[in-house]
């Protein structure tokens, strides 16, 4: 493989990779934002049964929404970083498809 090839594949690699922690993260965001939802739910509803309670309440909501912009985020640059792996991909496909079509030294006539 030549040196752009696998400065390519190399990239294509490191894409992926980016796009797999930026999944897990996500993944991990989700259940961060369930459970505090989910104790905020039975906080409220159980155990501070005030005002105090729906204030924490509602900041605990609006806590999930900033959350959920961050988590929203996170899950468009894994998708924007498959997409560039696979661009990458059919790029090097193309330069390989390329490369296989010239012709070898010594076809062109000359000796």
């Amino acid at each position: 493989m030549s040196s752009t090839g696998s400065v390519t594949a190399n990239e294509i690699s490191v894409t992926l990779q980016a796009q797999q922690a930026f999944e897990e993260a996500v993944a991990r965001l989700t259940a961060i934002a369930s459970s505090v939802f989910d104790s905020q739910s039975q906080l409220t509803s159980n155990g501070m049964v005030t005002t105090a309670g729906q204030r924490f309440g509602g900041a605990v909501v609006q806590w999930v929404e900033d959350f959920e912009d961050i988590r929203n985020t996170m899950k468009w640059m894994a998708q924007q970083l498959g997409e560039t792996a696979q661009q990458l991909q059919a790029s090097n496909q193309q330069s390989e498809e390329m490369a296989a079509a010239l012709p070898t030294a010594g076809s062109f006539g000359y000796s």
